[in-house]
């Protein structure tokens, strides 16, 4: 699938946009514009029209200005998904966001409601909170000796790639997870991060602060659309699936999905499954 890239600039960051050239209904991506590409399979995009647009924590600064926590405010993204949306003319539609990004994807259609048909929420847990304290619970009881013996080769390889390059600590991080966030091991994931660049203070503060803290359940409050949540079910990379359990039993009318012999990219590991679960939850 040919997917067609613009970078626009906002607020001294260079947001880079990609789009795919099918025909079809339209899917707002949230996230990164060059790793998201890499990872949807075309079984997706050749079915809809896909907008994949960065988060600031994806995108470079332009001029000198002092870096600052509030660069990274989430309001400020929103505001940045928003622009971009309007701007590229991507019409009311379903938005999506896979892992941390499905926190800005539920933020985003609660702020703007408007702008979103229906959420899609991929390998989200609750919060990067207590709900992650379960994920190696659930790993020690689940994962077989091969998946940890792996994931401990990994650990020890991280340690020297941030010694190397500390700037690209985040992509680090999601490689030494692979035996936690693919279900075939070992997988060559590095290969999806080639050439991107990342803010490591968008990361710390987001990832590691606000959605640490983030409560879903005031955002569902919000929400009047269908909303989808797909988690893998040997996804041991963020909180496991049934950590949703109490918070869907308050929204009974939130779908969810748990897919067999998937983990954290349930979408490229399982691409038909996905697609058919996508269609029939948010018809």
């Amino acid at each position: 699938m040919e997917w067609k890239y613009q970078t626009i600039e906002r607020e001294g960051f260079n947001l880079q946009v990609a789009k795919n050239n099918t025909d079809g209904p339209s899917l707002f991506w949230i996230g990164s514009a060059l790793y998201y590409p890499r990872v949807i399979p075309e079984e997706i995009s050749e079915k809809y029209q896909i907008t994949v647009v960065d988060q600031r924590g994806f995108a470079k600064r332009i001029g000198k200005k002092v870096e600052s926590k509030e660069d990274y405010f989430l309001e400020k993204l929103l505001d940045d998904f928003v622009f971009l949306q309007t701007e590229l003319k991507v019409p009311t539609c379903p938005i999506v966001g896979h892992s941390g990004h499905g926190y800005m994807a539920l933020s985003y259609a609660a702020k703007y409601p408007e702008k979103a048909k229906s959420l899609v929420m991929i390998s989200t847990g609750p919060s990067h909170g207590t709900p992650m304290l379960e994920a190696e619970v659930y790993f020690q009881k689940y994962a077989s000796g091969l998946r940890k013996e792996a994931h401990l080769k990994n650990l020890s390889e991280f340690q020297k790639n941030i010694e190397r390059t500390p700037e690209d600590f985040f992509i680090h991080y999601c490689v030494s997870l692979e035996a936690k966030g693919f279900y075939k091991i070992p997988f060559p994931s590095r290969t999806f991060w080639e050439g991107i660049h990342t803010n490591k203070l968008a990361f710390d503060y987001l990832f590691g602060e606000v959605f640490r803290d983030i409560a879903v359940s005031d955002f569902f409050k919000k929400l009047s659309i269908p909303t989808w949540i797909c988690m893998g079910k040997e996804d041991y990379q963020v909180a496991p699936y049934y950590t949703w359990d109490p918070i869907l039993k308050e929204f009974p009318e939130i779908k969810m999905t748990v897919m067999e012999e998937s983990s954290h990219l349930p979408f490229f590991e399982r691409p038909e499954e996905f697609l058919n679960q996508l269609e029939i939850c948010l018809d």
